[in-house]
């Protein structure tokens, strides 16, 4: 069965599509489910007047380290009790992130939850309207720096305070080494769609928080896995995603052209689908 996020980064690339080509596509069939084949793509998306190629879509996460969905998880009940606490006092046209270091985050589960949860609620109604975007604001809470991040704007996230983690040492090398995991994974999927012809496509939802689509990060790539993707990958998506909905699609890679940095023409609010 499809994972929530799969969907919906399936969908908002169908969105994607038809702002760039003005094509509209729809969900033919899903390989990987049907056959049972580890090798095969998440999708298969056909164009509704069948004029245009058929086009496999293969999605992956990218995380900024070994282990980090599960940190997350464990933060998540928290952050959502002080974002309860305190939504009501913040300003509504800006989202904020707070980030819990894990060695302060883990006790919390046994005990003395109740009490962390009312004296960060209370100090993030205050501090918040000093924020502008992109600033932060940090304090010590038993010995471990907490940080509140004005994350920017956008019309489903402002207003609330979302979750975010520290990173360990040497978070780049760590991040370097998921990228490349991940495409080294899901190269061969893509390249066998595309001997059978088809336009294919790999969608990078990134969960990492530090993950941008640059020439540099380009160059954290093998010199062959670079070249495969030139060859074999027609479209490259960076979605960033808020609770398995994706909100934001960045175009890194649209057939030959392979951006160094993301062009305001190619970053693309998506709408949320009815039925999601």
């Amino acid at each position: 069965m499809k994972q929530l996020n799969e969907e919906n980064a399936c969908n908002a690339f169908i969105q994607i599509l038809k702002e760039i080509n003005g094509v509209e596509y729809e969900i033919e069939s899903s390989p990987d489910e049907h056959s049972g084949e580890s090798s095969d793509v998440d999708y298969i998306l056909i164009s509704k007047d069948g004029r245009s190629h058929r086009i496999a879509v293969e999605h992956t996460t990218v995380t900024a380290f070994d282990k980090q969905i599960y940190y997350g998880y464990k933060s998540y009940d928290v952050v959502e009790q002080i974002n309860f606490q305190c939504k009501k006092n913040l300003p509504k046209d800006r989202y904020y992130q707070l980030l819990i270091p894990p060695p302060l985050n883990n006790p919390l589960k046994r005990k003395r939850k109740k009490q962390f949860v009312e004296e960060m609620a209370s100090w993030i109604s205050v501090i918040a309207r000093t924020l502008t975007i992109d600033q932060w604001a940090s304090r010590v809470y038993n010995s471990h720096k907490v940080t509140l991040i004005c994350g920017g704007s956008h019309p489903e996230m402002n207003g609330n305070v979302g979750r975010a983690l520290t990173q360990p040492e040497k978070v780049e090398e760590l991040t370097r080494e998921q990228f490349r995991r991940a495409i080294k994974e899901k190269l061969p999927k893509i390249i066998k769609y595309k001997f059978k012809g088809m336009t294919t496509s790999l969608l990078l939802e990134d969960i990492s928080g530090i993950f941008f689509a640059t020439k540099k990060r380009r160059r954290d790539l093998t010199i062959i896995q670079r070249l495969l993707i030139r060859i074999f990958m027609d479209y490259v998506i960076i979605f960033m995603s808020n609770n398995h909905r994706m909100v934001v699609g960045n175009v890194w890679k649209e057939k030959w052209h392979w951006y160094p940095t993301i062009p305001s023409h190619r970053k693309f609010t998506i709408s949320r689908l009815k039925d999601t």
